[in-house]
C-alpha cells in the first residue's frame, strides 16, 4: 500500500522512535506535500492501435497500481491483458508518475493529468465519446482524481476497481510485511504526530515523496475523498479481496461504500479459488474474467 510503502524507512527509523521519546504531539495541517515540490514522473504510453468495434464500442485504459516497477509491468497483466482482447476490447496499459521505475509516485494531480491526457489521446484515435477503466490499487488513487477533481466523469462510463486505496488505510499491513506485527504505532499515525517527518522525507527521497498527499490532512486527500467519491454517470464496481495485506484494514481501506457502487470481495465471488493478496488479486484469471462481466453489464 503507498501510504505505508513510501513511508516505512523514514518513519520507522526516525519518526517512531522520535514520538516515543517526545510523547503525543499535534499534527499540523499539511498542504499535499509538504514544502517540496513533487516532480510529476514520466510515462510509458502503448500504441493506440486498436479499433473499437460495435459489440465492445469503448476501449479499456487499464492503470497498474504501484506494485513492482515498470520491468515488471508486463508479466503482472499479462493475463488480465490477455482476457480483456481475447474478449474483444480494445485495451491500452498505462503508466505514469514514474520515478525511477516505479509507477505513480509522481505527484498525483499531475499523474492525473497524465491520465487526462491519455484518455484524450485515446479517444481522438478511435473516435469514441468515452472510455472504461480499469484500475488497481494506486492506478484507483489517480482515477478518482482525475474522475473527480480533473472533471473527467463525461470521458469514462465505467470505473472498475480493483483493490483500490481509499479512507481510513492505517499503513500496518505494510509494517507485517517487513516483519513488524502488532506493532503501537502506525506509519500514518507517525506523520499525524509528527508533520516535519514528510517534508524531510520529501527533501531526502522525492520518489517517495507523494505519500504525503495520501494523508488525510493533505489538499489532496481531501480533494478526492471529502465528500462522495464517485460521480454522477460513471458506473462503479470494485473487486477487494478479505486477505489483503497491504491495503489495511483489508475491509475498510479497500471499499468504496457509496451509493451505486457494486462492492465485492473476492472471496464471496469465488470461494473455492486459491488465496489471493492486495497485489496478486490483479492477476487472477477469475478476476480477469470478473472485469469483462462487469465491461459487458
Amino acid at each position: 500500500m503507498r501510504i505505508a510503502a513510501k513511508f516505512t524507512t523514514a518513519l520507522i527509523g526516525a519518526g517512531t522512535v522520535a514520538m516515543m521519546a517526545a510523547g503525543p504531539a499535534v499534527a499540523a495541517p499539511d498542504t499535499g506535500s509538504g514544502s517540496a515540490v513533487i516532480p510529476a514522473g514520466n510515462t510509458i504510453e502503448p500504441p493506440i492501435d486498436c479499433t473499437p468495434d460495435s459489440a465492445h464500442p469503448r476501449p479499456v485504459v487499464v492503470l497498474p497500481g504501484g506494485d513492482g516497477t515498470t520491468a515488471d509491468t508486463a508479466a503482472q497483466w499479462n493475463t488480465m491483458l490477455t482476457t480483456l482482447r481475447g474478449a474483444g476490447y480494445c485495451a491500452f496499459l498505462f503508466q505514469g508518475g514514474i520515478i525511477n521505475g516505479n509507477r505513480w509516485t509522481g505527484d498525483i494531480p499531475s499523474a492525473a493529468r497524465q491520465v487526462a491526457d491519455f484518455v484524450t489521446k485515446v479517444r481522438q484515435a478511435t473516435g469514441v465519446d468515452q472510455v472504461d477503466i480499469v484500475a488497481h490499487s494506486a492506478g484507483t488513487i489517480v482515477s478518482n482524481y482525475f474522475l473527480k477533481v480533473l472533471g473527467g466523469a463525461p470521458s469514462v462510463a465505467h470505473a472498475v476497481f480493483l483493490t483500490p486505496e481509499t479512507r481510513g488505510c492505517d499503513g500496518a499491513g505494510f509494517l507485517a510485511a517487513y516483519g513488524i506485527k502488532n506493532s503501537p504505532i502506525t506509519p500514518v499515525q507517525v506523520v499525524a504526530a509528527l508533520p516535519f517527518l514528510s517534508t524531510v522525507l520529501a527533501a531526502v527521497a522525492p520518489d517517495k515523496a507523494n505519500a504525503v498527499q495520501m494523508m488525510s490532512s493533505s489538499q489532496v486527500y481531501q480533494a478526492i475523498f471529502d465528500g462522495q467519491v464517485t460521480q454522477p454517470g460513471v458506473r462503479y464496481s470494485v473487486l477487494s479481496t478479505r486477505n489483503d495485506e497491504l491495503a489495511t484494514p483489508a475491509t475498510v481501506c479497500s471499499v468504496l461504500d457509496e451509493p451505486g457502487v457494486s462492492m465485492n470481495f473476492y472471496e464471496d465471488l469465488f470461494p473455492g479459488a486459491a488465496p489471493v493478496g492486495h497485489s496478486s488479486l490483479r492477476s487472477s484469471p477469475d478476476t480477469a474474467n470478473w472485469v469483462v462481466q462487469q465491461l459487458q453489464a
